[in-house]
């Protein structure tokens, strides 16, 4: 069985941040200390949730943070398997953080203008941002933003999380279109492409309501992005990206995937688990060709560390302007920015992919930036109990880390 990411895990997870709290410590503890301690906050918080819902031996956690004085690496789990901050693994939503910061670099190069309708001419030609054509006739198309793209205010259908309404005349109606045509695809790995995945909305006139009026994760939304991109730059998404963010920053370890048949990950990686109808399988390889822009990249929790402070910092080569405004909330949006999740003195994003949670996130008080991989999710039909369980474990180490490390 084909198990696709969960939005509402996603979500839940961004909602829940606004539980995390900060508490100032103020003993002065040396980085051996710490380490211990960091050690030994993973291993209470993880190992009674591991055996209260009996996850594999090899299930576990790793947790990196970069401090201004030094990083740290703790694990916990993994059946006594040792994993680094080297580790590959699928960064799911956080690559949103890629595909925003992308749009907002092209917005400081005056080549495009984030205030603009999708259907508006790129400026200096009279070429739009989204094709005008059948295949983009997505319901309010010319009332939608580009900003609204990056806020999830677009109303724009998630083909990738969403099922197709059974009113539909096309043959998947009633059934997640990735899914579908993952079942019915045979043995070649199907090549999705934006413009098919904008079609399905077109076709069936499928939107969350008018553009700017609610807030709506939407992952086609970022898909939409990366097209935008594309158009813009006259490069690939993945060529624009890698060009402009992984060149500069050094960033050799980390991937974006474009290509069906490329579903395997870099050694060393990360095995990926997903739990379905009480058992765990093993859902590390996968077709990452439907989620381009919106949650295609493989990276290390060292490289995403360095990725999230170089972005929020003055090592960025978005100006300081632009990262202001990237942190805007917009009004009606909890605490979604543009491309980034903004909560009690964290920003970043978090991600849920088929095999792979995380967290990629800094705190601009302490300039500390902490990434948490947890290599397996539960998408068990209807229980929430373990996906609620799993979020506050995670978010409960986020907390206790920072707080210890206010101490460094």
């Amino acid at each position: 069985m084909r198990i696709r990411s969960s939005r509402n895990f996603t979500l839940l997870i961004v909602c829940t941040l606004t539980l995390v709290f900060c508490a100032c410590a103020t003993r002065t503890t040396t980085k051996g200390e710490l380490q211990a301690s960091l050690q030994e906050m993973i291993e209470n918080h993880f190992q009674p949730f591991k055996e209260e819902y009996n996850l594999p031996d090899q299930v576990g956690l790793l947790l990196y943070v970069k401090t201004p004085s030094g990083a740290y690496t703790v694990q916990s789990g993994f059946g006594g398997y040792t994993y680094t901050e080297d580790t590959h693994y699928r960064i799911a939503s956080v690559t949103k953080t890629f595909t925003a910061a992308a749009i907002m670099l092209l917005d400081q190069e005056g080549k495009l203008n984030i205030e603009d309708s999708v259907c508006d001419p790129i400026p200096g030609t009279d070429t739009p941002y989204l094709p005008d054509d059948e295949s983009y006739a997505i319901p309010y198309k010319e009332h939608i933003t580009i900003e609204h793209l990056l806020s999830h205010r677009g109303g724009v259908f998630d083909v990738f999380n969403e099922m197709i309404p059974s009113t539909s005349t096309e043959p998947y109606a009633g059934n997640n279109y990735i899914s579908y045509i993952q079942e019915t695809e045979g043995e070649n790995p199907h090549q999705y492409t934006q413009e098919e995945l904008a079609s399905v909305i077109a076709k069936d006139h499928l939107t969350y309501g008018q553009p700017g009026s609610i807030y709506h994760y939407s992952d086609s939304g970022y898909m939409l992005l990366a097209t935008i991109i594309e158009r813009v730059s006259g490069l690939s998404y993945s060529q624009f990206i890698h060009d402009q963010f992984f060149v500069p920053l050094h960033m050799t370890a980390t991937f974006s995937v474009e290509d069906a048949d490329d579903v395997t990950l870099p050694d060393p990686f990360f095995p990926g688990y997903s739990r379905w109808d009480a058992e765990y399988f093993d859902t590390t390889e996968d077709n990452m060709s439907s989620n381009i822009g919106a949650g295609n990249i493989i990276a290390t929790p060292k490289e995403m560390a360095r990725w999230i402070h170089a972005l929020l910092t003055d090592e960025s080569i978005l100006s300081p302007q632009q990262r202001e405004r990237m942190k805007q909330i917009p009004q009606g949006n909890n605490a979604y920015a543009l491309g980034l999740s903004k909560i009690d003195g964290w920003i970043g994003h978090t991600g849920a992919h088929p095999g792979y949670m995380n967290f990629v996130q800094y705190h601009e008080e302490s300039n500390i930036s902490l990434v948490l991989v947890a290599p397996f999710i539960d998408y068990n039909e209807g229980d929430m109990e373990h996906v609620a369980a799993a979020s506050a474990v995670l978010l409960a180490i986020m907390e206790d880390a920072r707080d210890l490390l206010s101490q460094d």
